[in-house]
């Protein structure tokens, strides 16, 4: 009885202590595995980098500036109804007089491409009142009238009132080109920390072999002095050599750690839970093109370079816009009208519309600014940004000819860099093997080995860190092309 309730106090303490350490008895959740090619990181990128994001709402803030330049030719509509009253008391008699009046008009004014100004205007009014001085105390009074004004000088033309207009809209091509760009930019970045990590992890990988070897080569040592074949001290050496490795081991496991960071950041993925997998596998190199079919393709296509351009047509036409306000402002008046007056509001309609009572207006007015200075330097500054734009452009020019130039060279570099390190991976492998068997048979010495050892490492990294580069040669050359990867 004692026996069975010892094993129920155990049992209760244990269910205790495991009910009050929960963190103790459960696992740690295991990260999210995201398997991920270069095609994935591409999308990936687009779809959640915050640059690319944010650069996005240009173009269409550049859309909203278009049509604020539409809203210059945008026709008014001015509806007006008003009415009032007027008693007064004659010098010349004591009975008051009396008037009311009723107004409802209504314009249609704006502005057209040619630069016109045009005014539609119809009035009407209503008169009541008892004056002896009128035939009618009760008439309506009715009319029609157009005017219009045409700058001949300052303002003339369907280029310059479209100005505003049409450098909107190339800026609006400007903001696509930035956006582009943006792009290009970002998953270019994106691609090459993808191939960063790649030969970051393929660093651990050497540093395992190498460690590998490492204990190997104790092991052995070990073997070799209990034989008697070693002296006790020489397993100092190789335990230094091992604690060197594991040292080594774990700074390339943090170097990849912070590469799969940086790629989880410019994808913007969450640093923690999730694990990145990289798929895709190197391509072998190829011939690279000439680099006059590469320049030529960068100057069609380089995002900045179609910015300049289209910058240097939005300065031609304010240099012209800005020119022809240097003009005097002489401008043609016209106008005419036809009104109607009668007891009856639809008399007084059919009167308007009769043509008999008509008026019109013909004229020039010519506006001569004496000094002119605010429209001379806004001239003079429209036309040096013109001469800078063009300098920008040459500028840009330059440095795609010279980053086309940089980034075959790179390319060609990593192909010969691939074919030389896979000849010393290849030659430190057989010279490992070799070294091995000789120290074995008592033939070379530990630190022979340990160095062929460590050759043999840094070859394997080597061969893989050069397989990386031409990957990232490869993006770099899409992206002074203005290409994605």
């Amino acid at each position: 009885m004692a026996y069975r309730l010892y094993i129920l106090l155990v049992f209760a303490a244990v269910c205790f202590l495991v009910v009050q350490s929960p963190a103790e008895c459960s696992s740690e959740p295991s990260e999210q595995i995201l398997n991920l090619t270069v095609s994935d990181v591409i999308r990936l990128t687009i779809e959640k980098n915050t640059d690319i994001e944010s650069e996005s709402y240009n173009p269409r803030i550049a859309e909203a500036d278009i049509m604020t330049s539409k809203g210059d030719f945008d026709p008014s509509m001015k509806i007006g109804l008003d009415e009032s009253y007027d008693r007064q008391k004659q010098s010349l008699d004591i009975n008051s007089t009396t008037e009311g009046q009723i107004n409802y008009n209504a314009t249609l004014s704006g502005k057209a491409p040619t630069g016109t100004l045009y005014e539609l205007k119809w009035q009407n009014y209503r008169y009541n009142g008892n004056s002896a001085f009128l035939n009618l105390f009760s008439y309506y009074s009715s009319g029609l009238s157009l005017t219009l004004t045409q700058p001949l000088l300052r303002g003339f033309g369907l280029g310059v009132q479209l100005t505003n207009l049409n450098v909107a809209k190339n800026t609006l091509q400007i903001k696509k080109y930035a956006y582009d760009a943006a792009v290009v930019a970002k998953v270019s970045e994106a691609v090459k920390d993808y191939w960063e990590l790649v030969s970051t992890r393929k660093a651990i990988e050497s540093a395992e072999i190498a460690l590998s070897l490492a204990r190997q080569t104790c092991n052995e040592v070990n073997a070799r002095i209990a034989a008697g074949m070693a002296a006790p001290v020489d397993i100092y050496a190789a335990e230094a050599e091992l604690a060197v490795r594991e040292e080594a081991l774990l700074e390339a496991e943090k170097t990849a750690k912070n590469a799969e960071n940086t790629l989880k950041g410019v994808m913007n993925i969450a640093l923690v839970g999730t694990a990145l997998v990289t798929l895709s596998m190197h391509s072998e190199p190829s011939p690279p093109p000439t680099l006059e079919s590469i320049t030529q393709q960068a100057l069609q296509l380089r995002q900045d370079y179609q910015q300049a351009l289209i910058e240097k047509k939005n300065r031609e036409l304010l240099s012209r816009y800005y020119k022809n306000q240097l003009l005097p402002d002489l401008s043609a008046i016209a106008s005419y009208g036809q009104s109607g007056m009668d007891g009856q509001y639809h008399s007084t309609i059919d009167e308007l519309t009769s043509g008999k009572f008509f008026s019109w207006k013909l004229g020039v007015v010519l506006n001569i600014p004496i000094f002119n200075w605010t429209n001379r330097g806004t001239s003079m500054r429209a036309d040096l940004e013109l001469r800078r734009s063009d300098a920008a452009l040459r500028e840009i020019e330059k440095k795609v000819t010279l980053e086309t130039a940089e980034a075959l060279n790179n390319l060609n570099y990593a192909i010969k860099k691939i074919a030389a390190s896979g000849k010393s991976l290849k030659a430190a492998e057989i010279a490992l093997e070799a070294e091995s068997g000789k120290f074995r048979a008592g033939m070379s010495t530990l630190n022979d080995l340990l160095k062929f050892q460590r050759d043999y490492s840094s070859a394997l990294y080597d061969e893989a860190k050069s397989r990386a580069e031409y990957a990232k040669s490869l993006v770099e050359l899409n992206r002074v092309q203005g290409l994605l990867p």
